[in-house]
């Protein structure tokens, strides 16, 4: 029986970051490369199943559809990942992509070969539950947020990207440039222009702040 809430892992998305860097076939299986906003990135190709981790930047999973800026139902920053869980369960058409919003740097991996590599790991199966929770707890938390009302989903939202990906400072915390109102509407579901009324009402009630820009949230209570 695996007790999760005793520990977590020894084994983390950045230690296999590291034994993927470590290993004599890095070169064969791997490769590292730059992405520019918009570039999109499919786990599945052809036939193979690849494995992305994330080095620098900022990245949504992006709902596959016809529309060119398709929904954004997660963010995800330095060392996450995305496809992980195709190296237990291939059989399956995956409906997400992964967009970067803005500048970043990521590692291209082959699902076969980390599988290898995971596989040595003692601890292998235990992060893998542990990796299928926190996805879970994620898929619920934005199931919560599709029933509230518009504008607080919009405050939710402010508030979770600024504890995730923003930078704390004595002013407050601030977000980063990538999430824009273009970017949170796509998160909540929302127009640009319901999310630029909402951010000028927390701006004129002293919650967040514009200048300097980019957004600063000031009091994350009030969210």
């Amino acid at each position: 029986m695996l007790f999760l809430k005793e520990r977590d892992s020894i084994v983390t998305v950045a230690k296999l970051i590291e034994y993927c860097f470590e290993h004599p076939d890095f070169k064969k299986y791997c490769s590292v490369r730059r992405t520019k906003k918009g570039d999109v990135l499919r786990s599945k190709q052809d036939e193979e199943f690849k494995i992305y981790f994330i080095l620098s930047g900022i990245y949504g999973l992006v709902i596959q559809d016809d529309k060119p800026k398709g929904g954004i139902t997660r963010f995800l920053g330095k060392h996450d990942c995305f496809g992980l869980y195709h190296l237990y369960y291939d059989i399956w058409e995956p409906n997400l992509l992964m967009q970067s919003l803005g500048h970043g740097e990521i590692m291209e991996v082959d699902s076969t070969f980390l599988f290898s590599i995971l596989d040595q790991q003692e601890e292998d199966v235990f992060f893998m539950v542990q990796y299928l929770a926190h996805e879970l707890r994620e898929s619920q938390y934005f199931c919560k947020l599709t029933f509230l009302k518009k504008e607080e989903r919009i405050r939710k939202a402010l508030l979770k990207c600024g504890l995730e990906l923003g930078t704390l400072t004595e002013d407050g915390i601030i977000l980063p440039r990538q999430v824009t109102q273009e970017v949170l509407g796509r998160y909540t579901n929302t127009s640009r222009e319901y999310v630029a009324h909402t951010v000028m009402k927390l701006i004129e009630a002293g919650v967040i702040r514009n200048r300097p820009k980019p957004l600063l949230i000031v009091d994350k209570h009030r969210l």
